[in-house]
């Protein structure tokens, strides 16, 4: 019984992240991570960053360390006034959807050579995580070896 009525209750928090606007997202309706009190995400996201993050620290010893997650619509403009092209236009980035993360150590621009990377690039997928192709060596968009997304388009 239990159980069930915490699938519900997730499954609900869920619709109502996907039913709210980009960068409008209730709080309520979010989730954190015990390895990472400031981050927010939508709540399915969560428990898969948290299963990643288990397997991360077997393999390296430490937590993932998240810069960034969730980002209200005041944050994705701040973001973009200060990092112009290489940050998405406010109302449109996974950020507000509570979809993506920005990871601590994982390289410079275009610097993908990382350990913490490369392992990303070997195992997070089994946890729903991806990094976007168009942010890959040779994508479309900007190289950013850091920014990392769950259940979005590759």
């Amino acid at each position: 019984q239990a159980q069930a009525q915490a699938q519900a209750e997730l499954a609900r928090r869920v619709d109502a992240v996907r039913d709210a606007p980009n960068g409008a997202i209730p709080a309520s309706a979010l989730c954190g991570v015990d390895f990472a009190p400031r981050v927010q995400l939508r709540c399915d996201a969560a428990a898969a960053l948290e299963q990643l993050n288990v397997a991360f620290r077997a393999h390296f010893g430490r937590d993932l360390g998240v810069s960034s997650s969730y980002r209200d619509l005041a944050s994705q403009a701040a973001v973009r006034q200060a990092r112009g092209s290489l940050a998405a236009a406010a109302g449109t980035s996974n950020h507000g959807l509570g979809l993506a993360v920005d990871l601590e150590g994982f390289g410079s621009l275009g610097q993908f050579d990382r350990p913490t990377y490369r392992w990303m690039r070997e195992n997070a997928g089994a946890y729903g995580w991806h990094h976007p192709s168009y942010m890959q060596p040779g994508g479309a968009g900007p190289a950013e070896p850091w920014h990392w997304e769950y259940d979005t388009e590759d």
